[in-house]
Formats: C-alpha cells, structure tokens, sequence
C-alpha cells in the first residue's frame, strides 16, 4: 500500500520539479524571484501530498505562474518548450491526485492500476500533440508557410490517429 501512494506522488514531484527547472533555465536574470515562487509551490505541492485538499490546484497554479514569469522575463516569445511544460503540469496534477486516491481504504483490482497508468500516459501524449501542434502554428510565419504548416499538422495527426485506430482493430 505504502508504494502504491509514494510511486505517484514522486511522480508528481518530479513533474513540477521539471517546471520549475525549465522556468529556471530560461528566467536566468530573475532567479531570486523564481526560487522564492518554486519554494512557495513545492511546499503547497507538499502539504497536498500529505493532506490533500484543493492546495493541490494552489500548487500548480504557483508553478504555472513561475514558468510563465521566467518566459516573461527572458523575452515573452513564442516558447518552444510550452508543451513540455503543460503536460508537467498535466501529470503532476494526475500522479498527485492518484497518491491521494491511493490512500483511501478501497481495494482494487492490480489491473485497474495499469489502465489507470494507461490513461494517464495516453492523456499526456493526447496533450503534448495538441499544445505542440497550437506551438507549431503559433510559431509559423504568417506571410508564408500557414497553409503548409496547417497540411502537415493535419497530416500528421490523421497519420497518428490512423495507426491508434489499426492498432485497436
């Protein structure tokens, strides 16, 4: 039972350890800020670990916030690494929330577990494809390219779609 709750919640705290690390990297020139940030949402992330509650929204709110002062900071473009950075954000709320699901006096089946890290896995990937996609033609050059960009976006996604639903049948 004790790893059952302890695998998710590391799991969630290296999600927004990643946040944080990524809003370090790029905010270089306001690091005393960011640190007083990620300290305030690691120890929310925490105390939700522990206790549960709504801090837990609190926590991720924090780290959203960091990430987004640091890409402010260093130029407010448009920032490659934004999908990474919300599929954390994703995860580190769902392992978070499966550690505190974990606890409850319920038993379960060992192969819910598994679809239940099948789900989380596909609704990570799921989003990581959609936010790369919207970074992708945020960052096509408008003048040229948008319809190009827009076909292969399609493509590709039609593509992916495709090989799920062979994989199914």
């Amino acid at each position: 039972m004790r790893t059952r709750v302890l695998v998710p919640a590391a799991g969630a705290a290296a999600a927004y350890g990643g946040v944080v690390a990524d809003a370090f990297v790029r905010g270089s020139s306001v690091r005393p800020e960011l640190a007083a940030g990620a300290g305030l949402g690691a120890l929310l992330l925490v105390v939700a670990l522990a206790r549960g509650g709504v801090i837990l929204g609190a926590a991720l709110g924090v780290a959203g916030a960091t990430y987004v002062g640091a890409t402010v900071a260093a130029g407010g473009n448009v920032d490659a690494t934004a999908p990474l950075v919300g599929v954390l954000l994703l995860l580190c709320g769902e392992l978070a929330a499966w550690s505190l699901d974990e606890r409850l006096p319920i038993r379960s089946d060992e192969s819910l577990a598994w679809h239940r890290g099948a789900a989380v896995g596909a609704l990570a990937l799921a989003g990581l494809t959609a936010a790369a996609l919207v970074i992708a033609l945020a960052a096509a050059p408008p003048g040229r390219g948008l319809a190009w960009t827009l076909a292969g976006a399609v493509a590709a996604v039609g593509a992916a779609g495709s090989g799920i639903w062979l994989a199914r049948r």
